[in-house]
């Protein structure tokens, strides 16, 4: 598999195992349907997968970061996306899920008439928010820290983008779980979701 570590049957067992585990423990469940279809589509395309494939994934990587930094965080997503189909990695998903709810949260504060201070003015409802939520984040950030274990990236695990991205992905699983309960009319208290988020996670 040109361009590509390939990996051992013991190792991916293993791999496998710890991911169970680190999903369990980080995100408070067992990898849920979408993570875990995602992932084997992931494991069984890899073979396929040719030096031009991952140059485009990169390439479509630096595109997102250029976004990203400029607050251009819907652009950035499509960049993000648009690379893990040429060659999934876990930086692509997990940043592609941190623009998402970052846009969200910017196009639902720029509209015109839905200031905050105004009383009793509910820039987002529940009505799709806590399915959305948890869907996107199941295909997008789960993937991405699950990927990068799974795939024993120690550099990118042990580094602070990683320890950021699995708090904001907790955050943002605890805050799914919390309006799961609420009635689809409730507001969405968007100031919590910015503070999953938390700062940028590239600079």
């Amino acid at each position: 598999m040109a361009g590509i570590r390939t990996f051992r049957a013991a190792a991916f067992v293993l791999a496998s195992g710890l991911t169970l585990l680190f999903l369990t423990s980080v995100l408070g469940q067992n990898e849920s349907p979408d993570t875990t279809r995602i992932l084997d589509r992931i494991e069984s395309s890899r073979a396929k997968l040719t030096p031009a494939d991952v140059q485009a994934a990169h390439k479509l990587n630096l595109e997102g970061d250029k976004a990203y930094r400029q607050g251009k965080f819907k652009a950035a997503f499509t960049a993000y996306s648009n690379s893990y189909p040429n060659a999934p990695n876990a930086y692509a998903y997990i940043m592609a899920g941190d623009s998402h709810w970052r846009a969200v949260a910017q196009e639902q504060t720029s509209k015109p008439g839905t200031s905050a201070a105004k009383s009793g003015t509910c820039q987002l409802d529940n009505q799709h928010f806590t399915h959305d939520l948890s869907m996107d984040v199941a295909q997008n950030q789960a993937v991405g820290l699950a990927l990068a274990t799974r795939d024993n990236d120690r550099k990118q695990i042990s580094s602070k983008f990683f320890r950021r991205a699995r708090e904001s992905t907790a955050c943002l699983n605890e805050m799914a779980e919390h309006y799961q309960v609420e009635p689809k009319s409730a507001c969405v208290d968007l100031d919590r979701l910015r503070r999953c988020l938390g700062a940028p996670l590239i600079k």
